[in-house]
C-alpha cells in the first residue's frame, strides 16, 4: 500500500526517487530475497556486473565466513562494510575511487574492509608488512592512499604510514561487525532495499549505481618480491567479474561449497570471492598449524554444512600437512582409514598453484587422501588462467530463476596419466599460446563460449601416450602467453601477457618445464634450474629452494642452490649432494651448495 501511495505521488510531478522497501514482520524474509533474486537475474542478463558484496544479500542468514574468532553470516559482514563504507566516503568521498589501504590478516575482517572499499566507490589495496617493511613502505608511497584502514596489531606501521603520507586511518576489529540477534529481524534486511525510480526493480541500498563499477578499478596488487621500483597490478571490477565467474564454471561452485584456502590472500582472494558470490562460506586460517589445517579439513565436531569441500593450498602447505600426518595419525589404523574415506567421499577439489608440486608431495598426499592434488597456473594480473575443470557439481546446485531441471551430478574422476607439472588447458574464457625465441607463434589454444579452438603445427605424435614422457622434448614447446576475454560479446583484439615461463603442449594438456630466466649453460650442457629445484623440493627435510647460475669462463656458469630448511631441522651439505647425486644425471647436479635456516 505505502509503496503504491509513493509510486502515485511520483506521478503527480516529484522528483522520481529510490523508494525503501519498509517492512512489517508478516512478510516473510525469504520474500524479499526471491524478489532481489529476480531483480539479480534480470540485470545479469543484461549483462550488468554486480559485485559479490550485493550478491550477499541472497544469503542473509547462512555462514559466510569461519575464522580464528568465530563464525559470520553474510548479513554481518554486509552491514559492517556498509558502515565502514559510510566512515570511508566522509574522507575519502563518494566514488572518489582514490586508493585506501588496508592491513589485516586472514579473517573475516580482510572481507570487510574489501567490501568497504567497494561500496564506497575507492580502489582497494591490501598491503603486508610481510616479508619486510622497507618494502611496504616503497609500496606506500608508490600508491599513496588516502586512508589506512587496519586491526590493532598494525597500529604502529600504520600510524607511521599515517605520518609520511598525510593519511587518516581508521582502526577497527571483529566487535566492529554487528552481532546476529541485533540484525536478524525482516525489518532491518528489508530497510536495506530499495525500489529504483527508473526500471521499478528491488535493489540493495547503496550509495553508487551499478555502472559505476562498470568502468571502475577494484584493487591495486603489490607482490611481495618487488625491489626499488613498485609497480602494482591494476584490477578492475569487470576482470574481478570475470575472474569469479571462471572459476565458479570450473570448479562448478554452488552454495554446499565449504573452501579452506591457505595462501596469501594475494593469491586466494579471487577464490574466496568464488565461493562467496554462490553463497558458500570459507574457512579463514589467521596463521599457518598444521594441526588446526587438519581438523578443518576433517570437519572434526563440524555440520556437514560447515565441512569443507574444496582445499587450496601451497605444495609447501601439503608437505608439512604429510609430514605432521605422518607423527600424529600413520600408526593409527582407523584413523589412517577414516581420513582416506572422509577425504574421498567429501572432499571435491584439492588443488594449488603458484608454486612447484614435488613428485614426492603428490604421491604421497594421493596414497593418504586418495585424491591429485591439482595444479592450477595464473597471475596477479589474470587469477588462474590454466588448469583442470571439475566435473563433479555440489551436491544442491546454486538457485536460478525459471530453472527447468538441475543437471544431474557427475562422479569425481581425475584427468588421465595425470602427473605433476601437468597444467591443464585455458580456462573458461582464457587464449593461451607458447611463442619461439624469434617471437612466432607455435600453437595457440582458446577456451570461449563456442568450445575450445586449437592452432598451431601439432604432429600426430603429440597424441601418442608415453610411459615416461618429457615435456621438454614435446612438438609444441615455447614461452607462455595469456590473453583474456573479459567482456563477453565484445569482439576486441586480444592482448597477449608473457608469462616468462617456458611450457609444452602434449596430449591436450600444458606442462610447465621452467622459468625462461632458468635455462642457463654449464659445460655446453643446457639445464633448466627448475628442474634441479623441484628435485630439492621433494627432500623431505626442505622448504624451498633458490637456483643461481655464477659466471664462470671456464664451464659459463656454475650451479649454485640454497636451500631454505626450519629451525629445528638438521642437515648436512653433503646428504644434499647425495640426494642430487642420486636423482639428477651429473651435469645437472649443483657445484655449490648453501643453507640458510628460516626465521
Amino acid at each position: 500500500m505505502l509503496s503504491n501511495l509513493l509510486r502515485g505521488y511520483q506521478r503527480v510531478g516529484c522528483r522520481p526517487m529510490a523508494l525503501r522497501y519498509f517492512c512489517l514482520d508478516l512478510v516473510y524474509k525469504d520474500d524479499y530475497v526471491e524478489k532481489l533474486r529476480n531483480s539479480f537475474y534480470s540485470e545479469e542478463r543484461s549483462n550488468v556486473l554486480l559485485p559479490t558484496y550485493k550478491k550477499a544479500m541472497l544469503y542473509p542468514d547462512d555462514l559466510a565466513v569461519r575464522d580464528n574468532v568465530g563464525e559470520y553470516t553474510y548479513f554481518q559482514l554486509y552491514m559492517a562494510a556498509k558502515r565502514l563504507s559510510i566512515q570511508i566516503s566522509n574522507i575519502c568521498g563518494s566514488g572518489a575511487s582514490l586508493p585506501v589501504g588496508f592491513f589485516c590478516a586472514n579473517n573475516a575482517m580482510w572481507i570487510v574492509m574489501l567490501w568497504s572499499c567497494w561500496m564506497s566507490g575507492q580502489v582497494a589495496v591490501p598491503l603486508r608488512t610481510l616479508p619486510s617493511l622497507e618494502l611496504l613502505r616503497l609500496q606506500a608511497v608508490d600508491c599513496r592512499p588516502s586512508l589506512l584502514l587496519g586491526t590493532p596489531e598494525n597500529e604502529n606501521i600504520m600510524e607511521e604510514l599515517a605520518k609520511t603520507l598525510n593519511a587518516a586511518t581508521i582502526m577497527l576489529n571483529h566487535d566492529f561487525v554487528p552481532p546476529v540477534k541485533d540484525i536478524s529481524s525482516t525489518t532491518i534486511y528489508a530497510q536495506q532495499l530499495v525500489i529504483t525510480g527508473k526500471s521499478g526493480v528491488l535493489m540493495p541500498e547503496a550509495m553508487l549505481p551499478n555502472d559505476f563499477y562498470e568502468n571502475s578499478m577494484a584493487m591495486m596488487l603489490y607482490t611481495s618480491n618487488e625491489t626499488h621500483s613498485p609497480k602494482p597490478v591494476m584490477l578492475s571490477h569487470r576482470n574481478m567479474d570475470a575472474q569469479v565467474r571462471c572459476l565458479i564454471d570450473t570448479w562448478r561452485l554452488g552454495p554446499n561449497d565449504t573452501l579452506l584456502p591457505v595462501l596469501p590472500m594475494l593469491h586466494m582472494h579471487i577464490a574466496i570471492g568464488a565461493v562467496l558470490h554462490v553463497g558458500g562460506n570459507v574457512v579463514l586460517q589467521g596463521g599457518f598449524n598444521t594441526s588446526s589445517i587438519w581438523n578443518s579439513l576433517l570437519g572434526v565436531n563440524l555440520s556437514t554444512k560447515k565441512r569443507c569441500t574444496c582445499f587450496l593450498a601451497m605444495p609447501i602447505v601439503y608437505k608439512q600437512m604429510i609430514a605432521e600426518y605422518q607423527k600424529m595419525f600413520l600408526k593409527d589404523t582407523r584413523m589412517v582409514e577414516y581420513i582416506k574415506k572422509h577425504c574421498s567421499e567429501k572432499m571435491r577439489l584439492m588443488a594449488t598453484g603458484f608454486a612447484m608440486l614435488p613428485d614426492s608431495v603428490f604421491n604421497s598426499w594421493r596414497d593418504i587422501t586418495g585424491h591429485h592434488i591439482l595444479e592450477y597456473y595464473g597471475m596477479l594480473e589474470t587469477g588462474f588462467v590454466l588448469g583442470h575443470a571439475i566435473e563433479e557439481g555440489p551436491k544442491e546446485l546454486p538457485k536460478v530463476v525459471n530453472q527447468i531441471r538441475a543437471p544431474k551430478p557427475q562422479p569425481r574422476s581425475f584427468p588421465p596419466n595425470y602427473k605433476t607439472g601437468m597444467l591443464g588447458t585455458p580456462l573458461l574464457g582464457v587464449t593461451a599460446r607458447l611463442m619461439s625465441p624469434t617471437g612466432k607463434e607455435i600453437f595457440k589454444c582458446q577456451n570461449h563460449v563456442d568450445g575450445p579452438i586449437k592452432t598451431g603445427p601439432l604432429s600426430e605424435a603429440s597424441k601418442i601416450p608415453v610411459a615416461n614422457f618429457d615435456p621438454s622434448k614435446a612438438v609444441a614447446v615455447g614461452q607462455l602467453e595469456i590473453a583474456c576475454k573479459h567482456l563477453p560479446g565484445v569482439d576486441v583484439e586480444e592482448n597477449f601477457i608473457p608469462t616468462g615461463d617456458m611450457c609444452a603442449f602434449y596430449n591436450d594438456n600444458f606442462y610447465f618445464i621452467s622459468k625462461t630466466c632458468d635455462v642457463v649453460t654449464v659445460g655446453g650442457f643446457k639445464l633448466n634450474g627448475s628442474e634441479v629445484k623441484k628435485v630439492l623440493l621433494s627432500h623431505p627435510k626442505i622448504n624451498d629452494v633458490a637456483v643461481l647460475a655464477i659466471p664462470n669462463e671456464v664451464w659459463g656458469h656454475r650451479l649454485c642452490v640454497i636451500c631454505i630448511v626450519s629451525p629445528n631441522v638438521e642437515i648436512e651439505l653433503e646428504s644434499i649432494e647425495s640426494y642430487c647425486q642420486e636423482h639428477l644425471p651429473p651435469y645437472k647436479c649443483p657445484q655449490v651448495v648453501k643453507v640458510v635456516v628460516a626465521k
